[in-house]
């Protein structure tokens, strides 16, 4: 009988809330021979937003140095999903960078990668 190793195609991870501005963990998107991404969304939900955030998704080839793939401010609260693509990194995070009129906002990421 053959043998068949199966892979994951498409990484989806969702963290716990952010109450403050932070980071999430870490998210290893490049398993080696299993796993190549370089497309990515971001998908940021916002609660108990008083007048704006900044979310960003930061992406690293070393897993130690982070630098933003997609920023953007939100005014509301909802989901908001963010996409970039053809963007080859072996990390991803998601980052509440700021928030500006308040200290309520709460915001949960989840990010695919594939």
């Amino acid at each position: 009988m053959g043998y068949f190793e199966s892979y994951q195609q498409t990484l989806i991870q969702t963290f716990p809330e952010l109450t403050s501005p932070g980071v999430t963990d870490v998210i290893d998107v490049l398993v080696s021979n299993y796993l190549s991404t370089r497309n990515y969304t971001l998908i940021a939900t916002v609660t108990n937003i008083d007048k704006e955030i900044v979310v960003r998704l930061d992406g690293s080839i070393d897993g130690t140095n982070f630098g933003p793939m997609i920023s953007n401010t939100i005014t509301e609260n909802g989901t908001y999903p963010y996409n970039v693509t053809g963007f080859p990194v072996g990390y991803l995070r998601g980052n509440f960078l700021q928030e500006t009129g308040g200290t309520n906002a709460v915001v949960k990421f989840s990010i695919a990668a594939n």
